[in-house]
Parts: structure tokens; sequence; C-alpha cells
């Protein structure tokens, strides 16, 4: 929307550590979704690809659901080519005095819109009020004005018109509105989402438009709708109107016009409400607003978008804010992106649509609970602090090999994108459980790899991780054992006579098996070791399982190579608690090792940049209740997504 009808407003700076405390809303509705509802319901939409739209046949939005001048059959050529184009999402409006006129009618014609859009592949963000009045009139019924020639959305009015905003005694009719349509489609699976007020406060209303939208949202809400509520920041974020309208939003939304400096400024606010965002408004050709300049930022920070304008047409967004009657056609347009016969105005633009999706993978955790009896259970995160459990908490895979436990399940993605699992299957037995799978969900037959029973004596095969080694082309799988009188001079540090090290073996295919070996001896008890690579090193995390005298600490060893040899071990890198399970991954520069703090039932974490100087920041992870020995893993998108629909 056009920005110059509030300057004042539109032009306030926002400094990145504007508003930088923690959110915690206030008054908030108990019916507010809560925040992992949020992001389950944006994970399975994403990434959305959108404009706002009207038919290049109509001027405004009165002009668009009007019964006379409604047009199917432009709105179906056009969102054809949106569909070709690589949209998936468009932003519509409607107007209250439409409804007020025939309510029943507007209904059908939404229903023929939702129709037409869902057959293209489009879902709809549909849009009741809002304040942008660039004609300067309240909205009207009957034929509209002409666009004056030259001037940027010459024709548009508000809904329900600047003087009803503030006129409570019109306002139970607006409330039969909103609850009208929204009740009518509040189930309707074609619409994506509710934008209830499009820029509450424009045409200098400032907040005394802000009880509407207070209204608006506690009218919506009244009638259930199964899709989220939205209405977005667009000036002064730092305001009472903006950080109300985010606060009571299922999912944050806001307009970007400005350069990538001020995008990223506002998104630095926006985010901290812990919410989905999504840029409601934005190309500006201009000012350095366009999708090569924008784009790889919502790519980079998940954020769903609706561009202004599809075809050039009666609104004449194409033409800047600002512009005169009689102004030419600019050779740069402000919006828009086809020409009037569905021609883009610029096909590398088209690319860049088509080709749009969110940057880097998602965090999930495998672990169990209990003795491991149900089997493999998995978290999700989207932060890698704090992680909810996956199909409700339910196990994914039923342990049925060795001694019919699931414990330490450890999961990487190989070569292919085939997901590969080993785990402990018994405290006594010498093999461990072994399968594999796609997509987390449907599991291959489970396979006993009896890795220890060449060992007469040995005790166990506890906590077996599996790492691929990429310069070998091959996997190495490792896990801890006691053999009885092997290491002497360890042989009363640990419980109850058990004195572990580490051992190995290697594969390419899961089918055959190179010789068990020693894999690691730190010259002392230890267990629960985890690799990762770094910068061409490994670096290796154990625990030190001595129990005489106390230790029960994580500690870390380099390699230049997969296999090793390994040096010694680092002082302990965890605190003055017992520690096991060591699980690491690098987030941005920093280096954070996740580890079960099994005595105190929760888990904990150490970051570092440089793995020598540590910080504990178990204070700042949450994971599901009883969760124990896991593992922290990276998979696409795709895959979260398919696994968030069993929630």
């Amino acid at each position: 929307m056009n920005k110059v009808i509030i300057l004042a407003l539109s032009l306030t700076v926002l400094g990145a550590s504007a508003y930088s405390e923690e959110i915690t809303a206030k008054n908030t509705p108990k019916n507010l979704w809560s925040k992992d509802k949020a992001w389950q319901w944006y994970w399975k939409v994403s990434p959305i690809r959108g404009c706002n739209y009207l038919p290049r046949t109509a001027v405004n939005m009165t002009e668009m659901w009007q019964a006379d001048t409604f047009d199917p059959a432009t709105i179906d050529e056009e969102l054809g080519w949106a569909e070709k184009a690589g949209y998936n999402s468009v932003r519509i409006y409607l107007q209250y005095l439409v409804w007020k006129n025939d309510p029943e009618g507007l209904r059908k014609r939404l229903n023929k819109f939702l129709t037409i859009a869902d057959k293209h592949g489009i879902s709809s963000m549909v849009i009741l009020f809002c304040d942008c009045s660039f004609s300067g009139k309240e909205p009207y019924l009957s034929k509209q004005d002409e666009p004056v020639p030259g001037v940027h959305n010459s024709g548009w009015v508000p809904s329900p018109g600047l003087k009803r905003v503030t006129d409570k005694a019109v306002w139970p009719d607006l409330e039969k509105y909103v609850k009208d349509i929204v009740g009518s489609f509040g189930k309707d699976k074609r619409i994506l989402i509710w934008d209830l007020y499009n820029e509450p406060g424009n045409s200098r209303m400032g907040e005394k438009s802000l009880p509407l939208a207070e209204a608006a949202f506690e009218w919506a809400r009244a009638t259930n709708p199964s899709q989220p509520l939205t209405i977005g920041a667009w000036a002064n974020f730092n305001s009472k109107m903006s950080k109300r309208l985010m606060e009571l939003s299922d999912i944050v939304s806001f307009h970007g016009y400005d350069g990538v400096e001020g995008i990223r400024n506002k998104l630095n606010i926006c985010e901290k409400y812990g919410r989905p965002v999504i840029c409601t408004e934005c190309l500006r050709r201009g000012v350095g607003n366009t999708f090569a300049a924008i784009l790889p930022i919502f790519a980079e920070r998940n954020v769903g978008w609706y561009n202004w304008g599809l075809v050039a047409g009666r609104t004449q967004t194409y033409m800047p804010w600002g512009s005169k009657k009689g102004d030419p056609m600019p050779k740069v347009w402000q919006h828009d992106m086809l020409h009037s016969d569905g021609k883009p105005y610029d096909t590398k633009e088209i690319e860049l649509i088509r080709k749009f999706d969110f940057a880097g993978d998602c965090f999930l955790f495998s672990y169990f609970i209990g003795n491991g009896e149900d089997g493999l259970h998995l978290a999700y995160s989207f932060d890698g602090l704090k992680f909810k459990p996956l199909n409700n908490g339910k196990s994914f895979l039923t342990p049925k090999v060795g001694g019919k436990l699931m414990r330490d399940p450890c999961i990487i993605q190989g070569p292919g994108g085939r997901f590969h699992m080993v785990w402990t299957t018994s405290w006594r037995e010498k093999g461990i459980g072994y399968a594999h799978s796609r997509d987390l969900i449907n599991w291959s037959e489970q396979k006993y790899i009896p890795v220890m029973e060449h060992e007469p004596k040995a005790r166990n095969s506890w906590a077996p991780e599996v790492f691929y080694d990429e310069a070998e082309k091959q996997f190495l799988i490792f896990w801890s054992t006691t053999i009885p009188g092997r290491f002497a001079e360890t042989e009363k540090s640990g419980d109850n006579g058990l004195n572990h090290r580490i051992y190995y073996t290697k594969t390419r295919d899961f089918e055959t098996f190179a010789p068990t070996i020693l894999f690691y001896d730190p010259g002392f008890n230890t267990i629960d070791a985890t690799i990762v690579k770094d910068a061409g090193r490994y670096i290796m995390f154990i625990k030190d399982e001595t129990r005489h005298p106390p230790k029960k600490n994580i500690r870390v060893t380099f390699s230049t190579r997969a296999e090793g040899p390994y040096g010694p071990a680092s002082e302990p890198i965890t605190g003055d608690y017992w520690a096991e399970g060591p699980s690491a991954i690098k987030i941005g520069d920093e280096w954070i090792v996740y580890f079960d703090k099994y005595r105190k039932g929760k888990y904990g974490a150490v970051k570092s940049g440089d793995l020598k100087n540590w910080e504990d920041i178990s204070d700042k992870v949450n994971f599901p209740k009883g969760t124990r020995h896991g593992t922290i893993f990276l998979v696409p998108k795709p895959i979260l997504t398919k696994l968030l629909r069993l929630n």
C-alpha cells in the first residue's frame, strides 16, 4: 500500500536495537494460538510466495466484488499466469459496503474466487478492513470512478470507511460482517490466513483505529476459525499500535517497502515475538526493494512474503507513490509483475519467484524415554535450543531385536538422503540395533549387528553412534564395551566392575562389516563417544565414566582422520554435575554440546566458539519431559513438514 498518505509515520527510522527486550504479550487473549501451534502451521504451508491481488479490470476492492463488475474470467486467466510464475498464495481485500448491500452475494462471489484460486494451487489471505484512502473518498457502491491517468492507485477507498472506524454506533454491524465472513469460511482450507485489517491508522487515523483492530481480533476469534489471524505492523514498529497488533497476532506480519537494512531492522523486531513472520507487502523497485535484494533475506530468515501487485491494470500501481495526473508509465515500475497480456515485466524476477525457498535445514533430536521399551522418539527445534516432541510424543519405531530396547538412538543422514540409525538393544548383549528410513516415519526391517560376539567375556555394547567418513566413503560405527581384564590399570574405576573403552567397525552398505577393533583408549573408563567434523579435523566428545573417584563429565579430543588416532582427552567441558550422552552441532560460529543430566532428570548444554572455552547454557535449552540420551541432527524442510503432520 502507498505510504505517502501518512508520511510522518512511514518514514520512522527503525534502529536495530529498538524494542530489544524480550517480548511478553500483555492482555493476551486466551485463544491466541500457542507459538508451537503457529510454527507447526507455518511449516506445513511454507514457503509462502504470494502477491497482493486485484484483477486488472478492478480499480479497487468495491469494483472487484460488486455483482456487476465481478470478473471470474479475468481472475481465472490471471491466476493461471500467477501459477505459472510460481506463486502459491494471494492476498485479497473484501469491502464491507459490498457485504452490507448483499451479504449472500459477496459470500457466493468469494466462494467462486476461492474455487478458481484453488484450481491453480493458490491459497488466499483474506482482508476485511483497510484504512487506506488514496482517492480521498469514503467507500461507495455502483459504478466506481475511472482511474486518473498517471496517478498511483487513484480509485482506492477504505473499508469499512474512515468515519465508521470510530463510530461505535455502527460497530454491531461491523461485528456481524466479521463474524459472517470468518464464520462462513473459518474452516475452509482454501483460505490460508485472515489478515483482519490492512494498515490501521493510515489516512491520518493514527491510534484511533486501534480499538477497531482489537475488536476485529475478538470478533473473529469468537467464530473459532481453523486458520490463524494477523494484522500487520506497517509504520513505527515501536508504537503502541504496532506492538499491540503483533501481540494479538497468531502469525506476526509486517509491510516492508524499505531497502535491505530497513527490512533487516523490521525483522529484528518482528522475530522477538517468537512466532513465524510473513511480509504481507513488499516490492518497491525504485528504492532497491527488489526481489534480487530482499528474497535472499526472506529465504535466510524463513519469511513468507506477498509483493504488491500481479497484473498492471486499473489500479496503476506500477506508477510511483506521489505520481501526478498525466505522468507517463515509468521505465522502472514501482509494483506489479505482469503486463496486461501476461508478459512478465522482468523475466529474471519470475525465475526468482519460482526458485524461492527457505535456506538451511531444521533441527531434530532423537531420544528415548524410560528404559527405551517403547522405542524411538523425535523432537524438533527452529533455534537449536527449544525442542518440541513430534508425533504427539509417541514412539516412531518399536524395538524388535536383541533385548527389545531402543536406548541411545543415533541418527545421521547419509549419501543419497537415507537416514541411518543405530541403538542400544540391551544392557548386557554383545550387539546393537540398526534400521534405515527415507522419511523417519517408515523404517526398514530392524537388524541386530553382533559387533562383540567374538569376545566371549564382553559384557555389553552401549551407546553406539554412526558417522559417515566422506574421505573414505564409509560409515564408522562405534560404541563402548567392557571386557574384564582388558585394561587392568582402571579395572576398579567403574560402576559394578564396568571398565569401558570405545570400539568400532566400518561398513559401506550395512551388510558386511570390518572386524571390530579398539577405537579409543584415553587411559580411563569412557563411554558415549560422538564425532563431528569441522575445518578439516575431526572432533570427538566422550564421557569420562570414572566412578572411583567420581568424574562423570564430558571431554573432547581431536584427530586429522575420522578413524583416528585421537589425541589426549581435554579437561572436562561440563560442570559440577554428572553428564552423559554428548551430542554436538555447530550453529553459526558456535559449537553447542547437548548432554543428559541424568541424575537431575533433565537435559543440559554448553557452548564454545573455540572448543577450548565453554559456557554452560543449560538454562537456555528445553527438551520434552523425560528426554534421555539422544542425537542432534539436521533435516530438510520437507521432511519436517511431513513429520509435523503427524501432530
